[in-house]
């Protein structure tokens, strides 16, 4: 579909906007990176340079502002990334004509792609190497925030959690569940990595 006519509707160049194709959406991680790291920059300056008492509150709210939208932005490369797997065994199940179609399976979600990749594409992923590990522990963080928020609830069940979670370099407990700038970065990383495993 040819949406030249549309142009017209610009009216200024600050709303041109770039996107790429589904199967190359790993690229989003690299724009969601650079806003973080450009809001991050923004909310540093706002920092008061005195740690008086009336200070304090000022900093609460700057850093509680700052998690807001690292862990918004957590979920969203998550996001990112579950998209990008779940296209690429799309476009390996129509190009080799496969007739089980991902769809067809009953996982769900970054499960899905893993297991079409192995039983159907035959691709042999290592999910015992580093970077898979990391991810599925991530895929739990997500999966908590997604339900829970960031804190925890005093059950066996969240306490188990929050032990695991404790104990990746990737999270930040304080208590409730924190990433830092570096953090958010090497998840990206660690996406990135486990992306190249399926192309």
């Amino acid at each position: 579909m040819d949406f030249s006519g549309y142009l017209w509707l610009m009216t200024s160049p600050y709303e041109t906007t770039y996107s790429a194709p589904r199967f190359m959406a790993f690229i989003d991680l690299g724009y969601l990176l650079v806003a973080i790291k450009a809001a991050d920059e923004h909310l540093e300056k706002r920092l008061p340079e005195t740690h008086e008492d009336e200070s304090q509150h000022v900093i609460g709210n700057v850093n509680a502002t700052r998690q807001s939208l690292l862990r918004a932005a957590f979920i969203a490369a998550y996001g990112i990334f579950e998209q990008n797997l779940d296209e690429l065994v799309n476009m390996d199940q129509k190009s080799g004509g496969h007739l089980i179609a991902p769809s067809d399976l009953k996982d769900r979600g970054i499960t899905r792609s893993l297991t079409y990749a192995r039983k159907v594409l035959g691709m042999s992923i290592d999910t015992s190497a580093n970077h898979w590990k990391d991810v599925l522990l991530l895929q739990e963080v997500r999966n908590h925030l997604t339900h829970f928020g960031p804190e925890f609830a005093d059950s066996g069940d969240h306490a188990k959690r929050w032990e695991k979670f404790k104990r990746s370099e990737l999270v930040s407990l304080r208590p409730m569940i924190c990433f830092t700038i570096d953090q958010f970065e090497e998840i990206c990383h660690r996406f990135t990595s486990c992306i190249e495993d399926f192309t």
